[in-house]
């Protein structure tokens, strides 16, 4: 049996001999595991590139992939990470995204096998393995252990109520439900209710920020329709507020509960046994036994007796001799393999090949009882030609189901053919239902080489026939799928590959099979290096599928399309650099949700100003901190279960242009143009909602404002730079663009920056300079899940800054700035007019620290409401009239790895107080 070693620890390896030459190898370890193993099937959706959402193994919603455990496979073929290559995966909201080279339908299937981070007990890991090499083979011997400590939970608390509940429950882990209400102290970080009670109910809870009487705390659960007595009222900064409502005539008319599942703790165990020695010099035979213990509830004595499981496979192989004179090239073997499993055998980690359960149609059917399979086989390989198999199966499940199967697979060349092909036929009998299944499948893949070309046929044909008596089960189906296409046989320099394809569904009247649906696909694929310095990819596919039976396939027609163009290139000794990606397809959306959460003064990034005086921390009321002070909190993404259907499009380029590597030495024009050189990146990120030509592949049509529009993340900076290296002046002229539109559970929240920016430096004496900038340009927030958060505002910016440096030890600089800024009318036309005048100051002590400060004179006019979000934006949290800011810090270096920091800032904002605000810092460097 195999399995995988989870987690990092404490190991140790010993190698010995024998007096009689025989070798022991012996390694164990112990640890603590980061890991749990699941095997997760998803179905694809026609035109859905994903995200496909990964679930733990107990149905776990939202988990952390452990990074470089997954193993993705579509049709039984495994895929590679990368989005140049086949998909992408976020660890952290465990969600993968297939790219263009898979066009993802209802036809395919995806298996994922992954480990994922499971930290609701301390866990320990122990694992021993121990090998002896014999001359005519090996013996070995392994065990495995991984166990929860049930009294030491981590991410979830348990009372003593609730663990004995727990005992009484077994192995039925959908009974692991705890009542989730939980008296607490008042907290204004938490969501708290109070429970009160009406007319003949008791305990309802009601959402309240009374410090007097919000002392309890609870988690609410999704129970379904009319199954529950709380449905979701409303979203604040917390997060979710449910309501209690009346069961009318007995009938709840929520859908939600107080209540939590609990995960239990578990016990994994298994030892194996093993030999694999050679009898002859054309015989092999190999063993191996392995006995197992899962127990899925250790706080649980009932239903133990199903806990411990055994197995083993057998192998003999028996080389067939030929004669060299004729074949020696080739090489011939029969084998004869036993499996055993008992009925409550459990592996480490799925074993068997991905697609083993769909080969014998057991996948997803609750069959149960011993598992017991036979394989009788025949193998061929020649050197130069390739090899084939063809074998004889047998598979039983207690006396639920018990097929037959012949398998053959093979790649064989022959001269300027080539062919590759998979072929199975199952008859199998269901005891459940009686059903008799026939089930006849190939997979294959012809070619031929005409010099230069190559011209292919590949089919993949299922038909899947389930009967009782006379009777066709609904679940029966058929489908024959084939494909032309024409390639380059010289892969070279360049690859190139054109095909057409079309699929037909059937599926069960009840009496035979009938058409249902039909696909036709168009595809290229161009990938171009031929060119020194440059390179080219491109592919596409565009498919239409028919519903010719909506009765028999109530599925909705739809028309897939992806498409990448991947470009690089180098010229003129890499004075110009030019990288192009563009990618479209369709997927789906998460509808985001976000949690302020308070930490510690100065450790946050947002503030909260109660605009409403009603002390509920609504989501309109948090602005980013301008100073430490204000930082109190922070934002965090809750990831939902949420999707809207979008069409996506993808657009990257970067184009640098550094002519002083080509011009720098000459004394023409071209050393006046050398001095110009260009930085551009541009990236855009947008879905819409509905298809049409003029936004579909537009990756330029970003108008926030526009309902079609999902979400979208564009992030543009061009820097067009005189003189960059110049030690006496340079010019830069920098333009941005930075928006985002982000889908959220209650709305939708956008916001955009556009500006241009004008950027002097003249060094007019070693120890004096000057910096000028002049900039200008509009910010704008537009969000539909709440109220006053909507503003367009223009801006227009100049600063002057005159600079002193004595020595590389002292700086100083005197700044002035004025800015103008105005509220577009239609949003309430608020204005500011910013006058500002700072002195900075920098003294260093070599090699023991330095001191530093900052004083500031704002004066601020400003017309409209100061306590709103476009006040709080235009006065940049300050207030109208005269205001001072000042900062003082010191670092000094205590030695070689301890440094101390002392921080001292403060302001006066118009007729308010005066705000202090101090800190100390120790770093310890190690």
């Amino acid at each position: 049996m195999n399995y995988k070693k989870r987690g990092q620890g404490i190991s140790s390896e010993f190698q010995g001999k024998t007096a009689t030459d025989a070798k022991w190898f012996t390694q164990n370890s112990v640890a603590l595991s980061k890991g749990k193993f699941n095997r997760q099937i998803i179905q694809g959706i026609e035109a859905n590139q994903g995200p496909y959402r990964l679930r733990g193994a107990e149905n776990e919603p939202f988990i952390t992939i452990l990074s470089g455990t997954e193993r993705i496979y579509i049709d039984g073929k495994l895929l590679m990470r990368g989005q140049e290559f086949d998909y992408t995966i976020d660890y952290n909201t465990s969600e993968i995204i297939f790219t263009s080279r898979h066009l993802i339908t209802k036809d395919i299937r995806i298996v994922a096998e992954f480990q994922y981070s499971d930290q609701n007990y301390a866990r320990s890991l122990l694992q021993s393995a121990t090998r002896l090499e014999l001359k005519k083979g090996q013996v070995w011997f392994n065990a495995y252990s991984e166990q929860d400590a049930k009294n030491q939970s981590l991410q979830q608390d348990l009372s003593s109520a609730q663990k004995y509940s727990l005992s009484q429950i077994g192995d039925d882990l959908a009974q692991a439900i705890v009542n989730s209400i939980d008296s607490v102290g008042y907290s204004e970080n938490q969501l708290l209710y109070q429970l009160i009670d009406s007319l003949t109910y008791d305990s309802i809870l009601v959402f309240s920020v009374d410090p007097a009487l919000a002392h309890y705390r609870a988690s609410f659960q999704f129970v379904g329709e009319n199954k529950g007595d709380y449905v979701l009222d409303s979203y604040n900064a917390l997060g979710k507020v449910y309501k209690w409502v009346a069961p009318v005539a007995g009938i709840p008319q929520g859908d939600f509960s107080p209540n939590r599942s609990v995960i239990t703790p578990k016990q994994k165990q298994m030892i194996s046994s093993g030999f694999s020695l050679k009898v002859k010099s054309t015989m092999r035979i190999e063993s191996e036994l392995a006995l197992t213990t899962n127990d899925l509830n250790t706080f649980s004595r009932i239903g133990s007796q199903d806990d411990q499981g055994f197995s083993n496979r057998s192998k003999l192989v028996q080389k067939i001799p030929m004669k060299k004179d004729q074949w020696q090239d080739l090489a011939v073997e029969s084998y004869l393999e036993f499996e055993y499993l008992s009925t409550h055998f459990s592996p480490i980690e799925q074993y068997r090949k991905v697609e083993f359960d769909r080969d014998w149609n057991t996948r997803n059917k609750q069959l149960s009882g011993f598992q017991r399979s036979v394989n009788a086989g025949v193998n061929l390989a020649d050197q130069k030609k390739g090899a084939m198999s063809l074998s004889a199966q047998n598979f039983a499940i207690g006396k639920d189901f018990n097929g037959s199967r012949i398998f053959s697979e093979g790649k064989w060349k022959e001269k300027s053919w080539q062919a590759t092909w998979d072929a199975s036929a199952l008859t199998a009998v269901t005891a459940l239902n009686e059903d008799t299944n026939s089930f006849i499948r190939h997979r294959v893949d012809v070619s031929k080489n005409f010099g230069k070309l190559k011209l292919g046929y590949k089919d993949d044909h299922e038909r899947n026939v389930f009967r009782d008596k006379s009777f066709m089960n609904p679940s029966s189906y058929q489908f024959f799928d084939y494909q032309f296409y024409l390639s380059n046989a010289d892969t070279s320099s360049y690859q190139y590959k054109l095909y057409y394809r079309e699929r037909i569904d059937q599926r069960s009247d009840s009496s035979q099979l009938r058409n249902a649906a039909k696909a036709k696909t168009a595809g290229a694929e161009l990938s171009w290096n031929q060119l020194k310095n440059q390179r080219l990819t491109i592919l596409s596919a565009y498919r239409s599928l028919e519903i010719l039976d909506s009765v028999l396939l109530p599925q909705t027609p739809e028309n897939s399309l992806v498409g990448r163009i991947d470009y690089e290139g180098r010229f003129f000794k890499n004075a110009l650099t030019i990288n192009t990606f563009y990618e479209v397809g369709s997927g789906l959306e998460q509808k985001r949700q976000f949690q302020y959460l308070k930490v510690n003064d100065g450790q946050g990034l947002y503030t909260w100003i109660d605009y409403n005086n009603d002390g509920i921390k609504d989501l309109n009321e948090f602005e980013i901190a301008q100073y430490i002070d204000q930082a109190s909190y922070i934002r965090v993404f809750i990831p939902s279960n949420e999707y809207a259907n979008t069409f996506s499009n993808e657009y990257n380029q970067s184009i640098f242009w550094r002519p002083e590597r080509i011009w720098n030495d000459q004394n023409t024009w071209k050393k006046v143009l050398g001095k110009f050189s260009d930085q551009a990146r541009l990236r855009m990120q947008r879905k819409i909602n509905e298809f049409n030509l003029e936004s579909a592949f537009n990756p330029f049509f970003n108008d926030i404002a526009n309902s079609s529009l999902v979400s979208s993340s564009i992030t543009m900076n061009n820097s067009l730079f005189f003189n960059r290296m110049g030690k006496i002046f340079t010019a830069e002229y920098q333009v941005q663009q930075n928006d985002t539109k982000n889908l959220l559970a209650n709305g939708q929240d956008a916001r955009s920056q556009k500006s241009q920016e004008m950027l002097l430096r003249w060094n007019v004496h070693p120890t004096f300079s000057i910096e000028s900038s002049a900039k200008m340009g509009t910010k704008s927030s537009l969000a539909d899940y709440t109220s006053g958060r909507n503003y367009v505002y223009g801006y227009r910016q100049v600063q002057q800054s005159l600079i002193y440096q004595g020595s590389t030890n002292s700086r100083y600089a005197l700044t002035g700035r004025i800015s103008n800024k105005q509220n577009d009318v239609f949003y309430g036309g608020e204005t500011c007019m910013l006058k500002e005048l700072g002195l900075t100051w920098k003294q260093n002590q070599t090699e023991k620290g330095g001191f530093q400060g900052e004083f500031k004179w704002i004066q601020l006019d400003y017309t409209g409401s100061a306590q709103s979000a476009i006040g709080y934006e235009l006065l940049e949290s300050l207030k109208p009239g005269t205001n001072f800011t000042w900062t003082i810090g010191y670092q000094r270096t205590l030695s070689k790895n301890i440094q101390m920091t002392l921080q001292y800032s403060g302001r006066g904002t118009g007729t308010s107080r005066t705000i202090h605000n101090g800190s100390m810092e120790l770093r310890a460097f190690f």
